[in-house]
């Protein structure tokens, strides 16, 4: 771990107006060794250790003064933990007869998947499934899919030009599964069969979800996870080999329409004609109340209105030994950014350092079952979200390279940039920014509050080579640095707390 000559404990002083707050780095020290202890067992949601971890992070946040929100330092909702049950099929008729397909072996649903029974359905090949109209890309354009099923290609066209659609260095939001679903339903599908790119031109693969019923050896701590009140959605399967031959005729024919869209951008949306597909999903669900944790630090002049800082707190629980080591500590990913809400509740706690508006401090869980647990918030919100001035999130904060700070955000928020970077200029050490990481802003909590048009500013260091493995742990954060950034984040939610509202830019409805 890189060590920086500063003293344990860190008075800052910044822009004239803003008063002085304390950080302690062996406080972080403190915080980090429990959140990321073997006893947390990787905080996986859900599990008994998530519950221990929002016990200790309530208990820390009315520790440094802040107040239960509504009588309560929980965000209690529930969860669906899904298995595969029975009946589950997949049959198609076509000119060649009947054919049943395998579950498993030629088909698995996703962990997404809706449940329900399709019967002599009509299939239509929408390309990759996308509708994009910000990039002129529409692959259900002229075709009437209502009462179908869709068949679509996994990802997103793969173009090597950075100045086309399509050509950045990492994939768009319509590469999701989720988002070709919901495509797929506001078209009228019943069902998607989702079939494997096959880049290299070889055998494709069948990718599901890696349900318990079919793979025991996995055991049922990673079941497939919806919200409690998730919409019904339709069945979506990935589907192999016999599937495509069934369908296409061949697995080359499939891949020369994939090399027609990369190449030319252009649909090769049809109706395959001649072949229907039946298929049913069935699926056993268990109910699992989990919590987000939440604390308020009261504004002093417009306590009403507020600052979310926010970073999840789970990780990803326990798996296979590595070298003798089976649990996935999450350090950085995100003990770092839970670690940082602690401090800043800290250091904004003494009477003259609060702000004008209210301070609301929230560790989300299931971020990273997708999100969940900041969805659960922002759907259902403790407070009205129209008071709401703006969100600001930390994950993975502790593995700083050379002072460098990727920022999300900048696409949408100029104000609250603006206000980032003159208080890192006001850092002792001012770290680097970096505007490089809006690829990832579908994979934080930010997102579930930018979908509701509060203004976002995301934090992280950047993936290395210790994400989601059981190396990422302590000994590896870089503590100074971390603290820094927990400054400049407290710093930058008081001054969104004190000013006029920020402006939300060019955000699409819908992303």
């Amino acid at each position: 771990m890189f060590l920086h000559p500063l003293t344990l404990t860190t008075l800052l002083f910044l822009s004239p107006n803003l008063p002085p707050m304390e950080f302690d780095t062996a406080v972080a020290r403190q915080h980090l060794s429990i959140l990321a202890s073997d006893e947390m067992r990787g905080r996986h949601t859900p599990s008994p250790e998530l519950d221990r971890s929002a016990e200790y992070l309530a208990q820390r946040l009315r520790d440094a003064g802040c107040e239960p929100v509504n009588g309560s330092y929980f965000h209690e909702y529930t969860l669906q933990l899904l298995d595969l049950a029975q009946p589950t099929s997949l049959s198609i008729v076509s000119d060649a007869g009947r054919r049943t397909l395998d579950v498993k072996t030629d088909f698995v649903p996703f962990g997404r998947t809706g449940e329900g029974t399709v019967t002599n359905a009509r299939v239509v090949f929408v390309g990759y499934g996308i509708t994009a109209p910000e990039l002129n890309f529409d692959e259900y354009a002229g075709l009437d899919v209502k009462g179908a099923v869709v068949v679509v290609i996994r990802g997103e066209p793969a173009v090597s030009d950075s100045t086309k659609p399509f050509g950045g260095k990492r994939p768009t939001r319509h590469a999701s599964n989720d988002v070709k679903v919901e495509n797929a339903r506001k078209h009228g599908a019943v069902a998607m069969l989702v079939v494997d790119p096959m880049r290299s031109g070889g055998s494709p693969r069948v990718f599901g979800a890696v349900w318990p019923s079919l793979y025991p050896e996995q055991g049922h701590e990673y079941n497939p996870v919806i919200l409690g009140d998730a919409e019904p959605s339709i069945p979506t399967l990935s589907v192999g080999e016999a599937v495509i031959r069934s369908l296409f005729g061949s697995t080359t024919a499939l891949f020369g329409l994939r090399v027609k869209i990369d190449s030319t951008l252009t649909p090769y949306s049809k109706i395959i004609d001649g072949s229907t597909i039946s298929c049913q999903v069935t699926l056993d669900r268990q109910i699992q109340k989990v919590k987000n944790v939440m604390a308020m630090l009261p504004g002093t002049s417009n306590p009403e209105e507020f600052v979310v800082m926010g970073a999840h707190y789970d990780h990803v629980g326990v798996g296979k030994p590595v070298q003798g080591d089976s649990i996935f500590n999450g350090a950085d990913d995100n003990a770092s950014g839970t670690t940082a809400l602690l401090l800043a509740a800290s250091a904004l706690s003494p009477k003259q350092a609060r702000p004008e508006r209210s301070m609301l401090f929230v560790a989300f869980s299931g971020e990273e079952r997708g999100l969940l647990g900041s969805k659960a918030f922002t759907d259902h919100p403790p407070l009205d979200l129209k008071n709401c001035v703006a969100m600001i999130n930390l994950d993975m904060i502790g593995r700083c390279d050379n002072s460098k700070l990727s920022i999300g955000g900048h696409l949408y928020c100029p104000d609250l940039i603006k206000i980032n970077e003159e208080e890192n200029a006001a850092l002792q050490r001012p770290l680097k920014l970096a505007y490089d990481i809006e690829s990832y802003f579908y994979r934080s909590d930010q997102a579930s509050f930018a979908r509701k048009q509060i203004p976002v500013l995301f934090y992280f260091t950047g993936e290395h080579g210790d994400y989601h493995k059981v190396t990422d742990e302590i000994s590896k954060v870089n503590l100074p640095d971390m603290v820094n950034i927990t400054q400049l984040a407290t710093r930058v939610a008081w001054r969104a707390a004190g000013m006029p509202r920020t402006r939300f830019v060019n955000f699409q409805a819908g992303e």
